[in-house]
């Protein structure tokens, strides 16, 4: 139970963890998508868990909001570390601003339909959420609410454009090879056991950069036949975009006979970078 505004409001500890589970999870998971990676969804559940858990200080009176500020972009940071790793300082500060981001729109949007509707069944204390509804209503929300992320999204990823080329660097093994890559985004090759996109690469370019013992076979369909691609992970892979070189994560380089262009000897999935 604590105080908003002169009124009581009573709160009960497990529809407050279940709630604030399934809004840390929507989160994590549409940060994910903006920042264009695929954490493992065990981790995101262990994230989304501890999210529930520390939503357990809305009973707390009296934080200032100074302090407020400071454990929220704190815990954020851990709650990233947690479902998404840390690979690289750029990556993973990018992927914590996004999650924050999103963090500051939810919250906005809630506190503005409480002022609205002047809603009691919507309660928000040292920027928790608690709403007393229902279970069928809570999953119904939760599950509006992610289709509507990742609708925004796949809109925000249609402003890439297909048929676009771009400057693209691969490195392993101490060498390096740059070339131009057209995005397609009919390419939707994967490589099976990671889930990771790939990247279909000219062979004879990148001839003597990856180890043979490192291939993995990768499935493919052409117009005429099914197939199977020789794929590798490089150390490095960059794309060039408005923002300069772009390190692509967990990414798969694929090689294939059948490019043939002057204009490009690579094809992508335009929904690997962001631009």
């Amino acid at each position: 139970m604590f105080l908003q505004g002169g009124i009581f409001i009573v709160i009960y500890a497990d529809v407050l963890f279940i709630i604030n589970f399934f809004i840390t999870f929507l989160l994590l998971e549409t940060a994910s998508k903006a920042g264009k990676r695929k954490p493992k969804t065990y981790r995101v559940v262990i994230a989304s868990t501890l999210g529930g858990l520390y939503s357990l200080i809305i009973l707390v009176n009296s934080i200032p909001i100074y302090m407020m500020i400071i454990s929220k972009i704190i815990f954020a940071a851990v709650l990233i570390l947690i479902s998404s790793g840390f690979v690289r300082l750029k990556s993973y500060l990018s992927m914590l601003l996004i999650f924050l981001f999103t963090n500051f729109v939810f919250l906005g949007i809630i506190a503005g339909i409480q002022m609205l509707f002047h809603s009691d069944r919507i309660s928000i204390n040292n920027g928790e959420i608690y709403f007393d509804v229902n279970a069928k209503q809570l999953l119904f929300s939760a599950l509006i609410s992610y289709a509507a992320s990742c609708l925004i999204i796949r809109i925000y990823n249609k402003k890439i454009s297909s048929g676009d080329i771009y400057s693209v660097i691969i490195e392993n093994n101490s060498k390096s090879v740059s070339l131009f890559a057209l995005t397609d985004s009919g390419n939707r090759l994967r490589e099976p056991f990671s889930d990771s996109p790939v990247i279909v690469v000219r062979a004879d370019l990148v001839e003597g950069l990856f180890d043979e013992s490192r291939a993995r076979l990768v499935p493919a369909t052409t117009v005429n036949s099914k197939t199977y691609l020789k794929a590798y992970k490089p150390e490095c892979l960059k794309i060039k975009t408005k923002k300069g070189y772009e390190r692509v994560e967990n990414v798969y380089v694929a090689l294939s006979d059948e490019i043939d262009s002057k204009a490009f000897s690579a094809v992508f999935n335009p929904e690997i970078i962001s631009v």
